[in-house]
């Protein structure tokens, strides 16, 4: 079972717009190989979607190339985002 952490919210409020992974990685205060990682799970257990230069929707993508693929997270990461917000 995929157990979603600090880390993981921290990159999927990161892709509510599409960016592309690269950038993400940049702006984590993560290591490049753990937010790679933690990507590529968010993908898996479908949090993200992956998309092509049209915005288009792909089933799978170029882990070499990851860095150049864009992502946005799904309703699923909405709703763990929505689950996850610290209470005031």
């Amino acid at each position: 079972m995929f157990e979603i952490g600090p880390d993981e919210i921290q990159i999927l409020e990161k892709l509510i717009h599409v960016e592309k992974a690269g950038t993400i990685i940049e702006e984590s205060n993560l290591s490049t190989k753990v937010a790679i990682d933690i990507i590529r799970q968010l993908f898996h257990y479908r949090y993200i979607k992956s998309l092509n230069r049209n915005m288009q929707t792909q089933t799978s993508f170029d882990v070499d190339g990851i860095k150049n693929t864009y992502f946005q997270i799904t309703a699923k990461g909405f709703q763990e985002l929505n689950e996850n917000k610290p209470t005031k």
